[in-house]
């Protein structure tokens, strides 16, 4: 059987999409090992289908070789995994970024309307070993673990965090209110820097990686700022509404029609930048203001 690495160190959303190819490769006959940060290893903890390298920066090189791998499948694609393709030698499959489409999104407007998904490039990169019919992330989650999360409420979680503020919807406590008084059960999911003031069970900062997956596959629908708990829902199968500020779905990372949908403000100036960094030439963010009634409707006919 041939041992494949697949390579993704970071950021977390990244890994998580990584899961695309993690299980038809297994599928397919390959015995299938995900090199990434040790930070994001929890996240795979109930994934029979792979096997879990946790690295730091400084021992990636030894850990690859210690491996050796029949195949490996370069996800990340900069210095360091060009680096290990020179130490490792072997046969090397890697995806196809789109670096200039993405840039020329934040260029030239006009490049907006060009439908692109970082799933379907994964998906063509492993094409050589597996034909990926719906490329889609997927991880496996034990149902004790989501039982520890039910409800006999309809749930709605709400990814309030992000790296940046650009990319934070400002109207999650209007929002949380809005599904509060119509008798749904609010979650907050995130990190323990992104606990905001809103209406919910408040979980930011409290759960695992995997704890947080078992919260969200336990959710009849997910809302979430441009960022990791978007794709997260993706992968636990539950449909999700992601709220996009100076990001775009230009660049590749939104749901796809059968995933959920995206929601992002037409403005001239959007997408001010690739990751969402900086400040707003405005000053207040309008990209980002977006009714939370709008987008409580939106997710409601979702759910219908």
């Amino acid at each position: 059987m041939d041992k494949i690495l697949v390579l993704r160190f970071s950021s977390l959303g990244d890994v998580v999409l990584t899961s695309t190819v993690l299980r038809p490769l297994h599928e397919a006959g390959f015995d299938v090992y995900l090199m990434t940060y040790k930070a994001f290893a929890n996240m795979f903890e109930d994934s029979s289908f792979v096997s879990v390298l946790p690295v730091d920066k400084l021992n990636i090189f030894d850990v690859a070789k210690s491996l050796k791998p029949d195949i490996v499948v370069d996800l990340h694609k900069n210095l360091k995994t060009l680096m290990l393709r020179n130490m490792l030698k072997t046969k090397w499959l890697s995806y196809d970024k789109r670096s200039f489409q993405r840039r020329f999104c934040v260029w030239f407007k006009a490049f907006k309307d060009k439908t692109f998904y970082i799933t379907d490039a994964y998906a063509e990169a492993v094409k050589p070993l597996v034909d990926i019919k719906s490329p889609r992330p997927y991880l496996e989650i034990k149902p004790d673990r989501v039982n520890g999360f039910y409800s006999p409420k309809k749930v709605i979680s709400l990814g309030v965090g992000a790296r940046y503020p650009k990319k934070r919807y400002k109207y999650f406590k209007e929002l949380s209110k809005l599904f509060v008084e119509a008798g749904f059960e609010v979650r907050l999911l995130g990190a323990k820097e992104d606990k905001i003031d809103a209406y919910g069970f408040d979980y930011t900062g409290k759960l695992s990686l995997i704890d947080t997956l078992a919260c969200i596959k336990a959710s009849n629908l997910v809302l979430s700022n441009d960022s990791s708990i978007t794709h997260m829902a993706r992968a636990a199968g539950i449909k999700v509404v992601s709220i996009y500020g100076a990001t775009h779905p230009c660049f590749g990372f939104a749901p796809k029609d059968f995933e959920g949908i995206a929601i992002s403000k037409d403005m001239p100036c959007k997408p001010c930048d690739l990751h969402g960094k900086g400040s707003c030439k405005y000053g207040d963010y309008p990209c980002l203001d977006i009714d939370p009634k709008y987008i409580y409707d939106i997710a409601v006919s979702l759910l219908d």
